[in-house]
């Protein structure tokens, strides 16, 4: 499997998905059918070992992947990059637990709540996780693993590590209720004295350096966290902007304004959308450098996390500006219930607020 068949697949998989819309927003959660397309595609396996049955595919897949499932829905696109992100995270586990999920085969999906909720007690050969605060677990209802985040006791400073629980060992707590993302079905996990062995738990100092894997040299295994996380929230933004303005021209192309003049055809309305799509062709320009960290070899780790870091929040910017200059475009029919321009600026928007793309905090990490 190679990078072009992977985007193929996603690119294929829209039409499909756009039937599901109305399902996903009902149920706050991607239909079981999208989950089995994604796993079927091979999406879980792009960032995954080949050992173990991945494609060992570089982020610049993952990226084009997210974007063209999210140009039919951002919740789609969102939980299809994270089907490929949080197995990319259990590379960083120690090997016992990279079998324990892959033994059985790489198609698994994996959820993540990595602040620090849970209460930890460190046992014999390992430790004891409770806790009912784990919440923000995008694509939970359909994992078979959760990697949550907790405190582990260390004397006067505790560590911040990231434990893997499978699903037999916890409860989804149904708190996701948005306007805006809401197929991403990202609930709270619960866990009651939960026994974690000590080889299924990882530092976030280790995730942070990508120094936990010592088993593969391939670049992809040793990137600093930073370098590429981001990317996991504003791909679905820019994808779900760039098929937001294929669905404005099109349900433009015949539109007749109150002078009985073609919208399409106003002077106006040309040279915003011509902005719109110069500044979703940078946006996406911006992310594609940011995915493509071989390229960026004569650079220090500083500087790649501070440029990474600024241009996916200014093309978060850039997504939100071109979905609002879009719905500005429309009228107020594009803001009923059923339509997906309303839909798109719903998930921008919220998308927008996750705090990876906080523009105060990585606009001043560059100078």
């Amino acid at each position: 499997m190679d990078k072009a068949q992977i985007v193929e697949r996603a690119r294929a998989l829209g039409p499909m998905i756009a039937t599901r819309l109305t399902e996903t927003d009902e149920k706050r959660t991607l239909p079981a059918a999208s989950v089995q397309e994604f796993l079927d595609a091979g999406f879980a396996r792009i960032l995954i070992p080949k050992e173990f049955g991945g494609y060992e595919l570089g982020f610049d897949t993952w990226y084009e992947m997210m974007r063209e499932i999210s140009k039919a829905d951002a919740s789609h696109g969102w939980c299809a990059g994270l089907m490929s992100h949080h197995p990319h995270m259990l590379n960083q586990f120690p090997e016992d637990a990279q079998k324990a999920v892959w033994d059985s085969g790489p198609d698994t999906a994996i959820s993540a709540s990595v602040a620090p909720a849970l209460d930890v007690e460190k046992v014999r050969g390992g430790y004891r996780v409770s806790g009912s605060k784990s919440a923000f677990s995008s694509g939970i209802n359909h994992a078979h693993w959760a990697i949550l985040g907790g405190r582990v006791p260390d004397g006067g400073k505790p560590k911040h590590c990231f434990f893997l629980i499978p699903a037999k060992d916890y409860t989804i707590k149904d708190t996701w209720h948005t306007t805006g993302m809401r197929g991403t079905g990202s609930c709270t996990v619960v866990t009651d004295d939960v026994y974690v062995p000590e080889s299924h738990v990882l530092t976030i100092t280790d995730l942070a350096h990508g120094s936990g894997s010592k088993r593969n040299d391939n670049y992809i295994f040793n990137a600093p966290f930073y370098f590429y996380a981001p990317l996991t929230f504003v791909a679905p933004m820019v994808g779900a902007a760039i098929g937001a303005q294929d669905l404005f021209v099109n349900a433009t192309r015949e539109r007749i304004g109150a002078r009985g003049h073609r919208i399409a055809e106003q002077d106006s309305v040309l040279q915003r959308l011509g902005r719109v799509s110069a500044d979703l062709d940078a946006a996406d320009l911006l992310l594609s450098r940011a995915a493509n960290i071989p390229a960026m070899a004569h650079m220090s780790q500083s500087e790649i996390m501070a440029r990474n870091a600024r241009d996916c929040s200014r093309a978060a910017e850039i997504a939100v500006q071109s979905i609002d200059t879009l719905m500005a475009m429309s009228g107020t029919a594009a803001f009923g219930t059923g339509n997906r321009l309303q839909r798109a600026w719903n998930d921008i928007h919220l998308a927008a607020a996750h705090m990876a793309l906080n523009p105060d905090i990585n606009y001043a990490h560059h100078s």
